[in-house]
């Protein structure tokens, strides 16, 4: 990476925690000397966001095999040449050391591990590009067979359970603030305060 690119990424997150470190400053203050100032702003804040309307655009069933069935001269063609062509070009027209060379002039890495995950993505586009060959024949010639495949392999899978631990309200964190504001915000100011101090420290010495 780019020493100019290193330091402003750099720079960019020791501004993004000096700006936490300001807002946990802030956060503790009011909870060491306005609490109930932030139970106002947290009751108005807090609003709960469902995740059902999510779930219902990802539980849409989207069929397209009708369509590949209907116009399977087409997409089987289409799909044939495009796994002949990944097939030609990595196994004939890719010149391996070229490759490698270019990468790691580029990327920066070792040439043992850049030839390493190259192998590994030509052998991923092959066995993919076989793969998909094998489809498109069964499409041209034989749909029933890949029919009856698809049958077993397509299988529904709901996220309502899983989703469901999102729809359960949680503030036992909310209220242990609540309990013990006055503790909570004296640890938050100093802690906000020493990092602060630490981070505009650093930016001063590297400037």
């Amino acid at each position: 990476m780019h020493p100019l690119i290193q330091t402003w990424l750099l720079q960019s997150a020791v501004i993004f925690l000096i700006v936490g470190s300001v807002g946990g400053i802030l956060i503790g203050a009011l909870l060491l000397f306005r609490p109930q100032r932030l139970r106002a702003i947290s009751a108005v804040l807090d609003r709960w966001v469902s995740t059902r309307r999510f779930d219902r655009a990802l539980e849409r069933n989207i069929r397209l095999d009708p369509w590949f069935y209907r116009h399977r001269r087409i997409t089987g063609t289409l799909t044939a040449l495009g796994a002949l062509y990944v097939l030609y070009f990595f196994s004939l027209q890719l010149d391996r050391e070229q490759a490698i060379a270019g990468l790691v002039k580029r990327l920066g890495y070792h040439p043992l591990l850049v030839g390493g995950l190259l192998d590994a993505l030509v052998l991923s586009a092959l066995l993919g590009s076989l793969c998909g060959l094998l489809a498109a024949l069964f499409v041209l010639f034989r749909p029933s067979l890949l029919r009856d495949f698809e049958h077993g392999a397509n299988r529904w899978l709901s996220l309502r359970k899983s989703l469901k631990p999102l729809e359960i309200p949680r503030d036992n964190v909310q209220r242990y603030v609540e309990r013990y504001a006055r503790q909570i915000g004296i640890f938050l100011l100093l802690g906000g305060l020493y990092t602060l101090v630490l981070l505009l420290l650093w930016l001063v010495r590297g400037s």
